[in-house]
């Protein structure tokens, strides 16, 4: 579907086996080719769709001159090397994500599912539901291969998507190594899971990543206030105008967020006993992976500045607020 005119640019809705149940890809048409930006997960329904556009838009496999990711979570780069092998396009991503794909899918993610299993224990989650919890991570690496060959952006690069030139923003926060591609002359930003328009970005401490997501996440959002975006599109749900107001709830959210987990820090509190009390306990597997580790980035957010203390006692850290 055709959603910006002046840019040429394609959103193509993707499905996911989740609960959140699409992302959006984007296809940006130029003199010369075709530029893409996020794949989807390679899954057979994600390869239909993608088969089915390039057939609409009569675009030959040879069209296709680059294919830039947001970030290294599978839902936004599962299908580059697919693509990479179908287009022999290059394939662009932060250098840090690239790192993160090395580290985490490379293996198929065996190394990372033992690290998410100890970190869980470590922080009061039983055993069996760290089993379930962690059992998807397998699902998800299946659809990153085959992976591609990564060429790296940094933040601040200059990229031609179509007939426009774009900067890269560097947005840690949502990853450690998430890009935005800004569009300056018409205030477009193609935002990934930086900001989006009806949820909430999932920011969540993970083994190997950054020791306090969160706090980048906060900085990203208040540098985004600088930028000059009248219209974001994002990797879920549809474009959005309202940009500024837009940080400002999320902002907002946060610090609710935080007011709400630190007064559920009763004496001496674990992560997965919080994350019981905030999100409940109707979540998959995959829900509650990520709504452990998101309980987790508050809470260190808060050690971190000398709000809450965690301790370590029979190898499982407990949170209590500092004296």
């Amino acid at each position: 579907m055709l959603v910006h005119e002046g840019l040429r640019i394609y959103q193509i809705r993707l499905p996911l086996p989740f609960r959140l149940n699409h992302v959006n890809s984007y296809a940006i048409k130029g003199q010369e080719g075709w530029w893409l930006v996020d794949t989807g997960l390679n899954t057979e329904p994600s390869r239909q769709v993608w088969q089915r556009f390039m057939k609409e838009e009569n675009i030959a496999a040879r069209d296709v001159l680059g294919i830039y990711i947001t970030h290294a979570h599978p839902d936004h780069f599962g299908a580059a090397g697919w693509l990479q092998g179908l287009t022999q396009a290059p394939v662009f991503i932060s250098t840090v994500d690239k790192a993160a794909v090395d580290r985490i899918w490379r293996d198929k993610s065996q190394k990372m599912v033992d690290a998410v299993s100890a970190m869980f224990k470590a922080n009061g989650m039983p055993a069996p539901i760290t089993k379930e919890a962690t059992l998807t991570m397998h699902t998800l690496a299946a659809g990153t291969d085959p992976l591609p060959r990564f060429s790296t952006l940094e933040g601040g690069s200059r990229v031609r998507l179509g007939d426009f030139e774009y900067r890269t923003i560097l947005t840690p926060g949502h990853a450690d190594g998430h890009i935005c591609y800004l569009n300056e002359e018409f205030g477009l930003l193609l935002s990934g899971d930086h900001l989006l328009p009806k949820i909430t970005s999932n920011i969540s401490l993970w083994p190997g990543g950054s020791p306090d997501p969160l706090a980048d996440y906060l900085q990203s959002l208040r540098d985004s206030l600088r930028l000059p975006v009248e219209l974001d599109f994002p990797a879920h749900g549809q474009p959005f105008k309202n940009v500024r107001e837009r940080i400002h709830e999320l902002l907002t959210h946060h610090q609710e967020r935080l007011n709400l987990m630190k007064g559920l820090v009763s004496g001496e509190t674990t992560v997965y006993t919080v994350c019981r009390q905030v999100f409940g306990d109707a979540l998959s597997a995959h829900e509650v992976r990520f709504a452990m580790a998101e309980t987790a980035a508050h809470l260190v957010y808060m050690v971190h500045r000398g709000e809450l203390v965690a301790e370590e006692r029979e190898s499982v850290f407990r949170y209590r607020k500092s004296s």
